[in-house]
């Protein structure tokens, strides 16, 4: 005896299961039994921001279903006063028929550049991982260098370090507060013949501070893992945006 799966219902349009069909040009879908499971028929690969390309994004193709890479010139995407780069989709999209949040698309922007070239910074993305499929802006501390006086080394006749470690523990500062715990994080070095070390591949780690008075608070914070150099370096230190408020901007990671 051969047991008939539920059906599914989606967009107002009922569907056997086991039945394959396209809700959009861009998605291939097959009911199962009542669920309805989605596979992207573009190619969703991260272009992400290199020498090369360090302004990569998606646009759509007239007469064409799927978006197309292009890379961008700085000035052409400081959108809403960040920097909007490539979108990321998931590989595999799941509906659930009894939970209208089931049909969002996840959408997460990549980390803007650092807002200051030394010392404490911070950086933005938007995303709308959330159970609300909202678009919102997450921000997070972030220090390319320190701002002691170094000079470019020459060591091995390198003309650009690209990546150093601190070689003693340091706890990182933010408005007055120090961080619990101490870090050996990894550094952007300089360079002697005009290209610029920016972070090429970083992690994003809560970091506890403790402040005056005793108080307490965590702040989600980049660490480096590696560098590279370019001679795509920015016009100035603020190039990317200059919010007003940091605090009033944030969101949860």
């Amino acid at each position: 005896l051969v047991l008939e799966g539920d059906n599914c219902v989606f967009d107002g349009m009922i569907y056997r299961n086991g039945e394959a069909f396209q809700p959009s040009c861009e998605y291939q879908c097959t009911c199962r039994d009542g669920q309805i499971g989605c596979l992207p028929r573009c190619n969703l690969d991260l272009l992400l921001p290199g020498p090369d390309c360090p302004f990569p994004r998606k646009v759509r193709v007239p007469g064409e279903c799927c978006e197309k890479w292009i890379c961008d010139p700085k000035d052409e995407v400081l959108l809403g006063g960040f920097a909007m780069a490539a979108y990321r989709q998931e590989a595999t999209l799941g509906i659930d028929v009894s939970d209208s949040s089931a049909n969002c698309i996840e959408q997460t922007t990549e980390w803007s550049a650092c807002s200051k070239s030394c010392g404490m910074g911070f950086s933005t993305r938007v995303t709308n991982r959330n159970q609300q499929c909202e678009m919102v802006k997450q921000t997070r501390l972030c220090m390319i260098r320190p701002c002691e006086n170094e000079e470019p080394s020459d060591k091995k006749g390198k003309k650009c370090i690209r990546t150093k470690k601190s070689l003693k523990a340091v706890r990182f500062e933010y408005k007055n507060c120090t961080s619990v715990q101490t870090y050996k994080p990894r550094y952007c070095g300089l360079c002697n013949d005009g290209r610029c070390c920016t972070p090429h591949n970083t992690k994003t780690v809560q970091v506890e501070f403790r402040c005056p008075q005793g108080k307490g608070l965590k702040k989600p914070m980049m660490l480096i893992n590696t560098c590279v150099c370019h001679n795509n370096c920015p016009q100035s230190n603020n190039a990317f945006f200059q919010p007003s408020d940091l605090t009033s901007s944030e969101a949860k990671i």
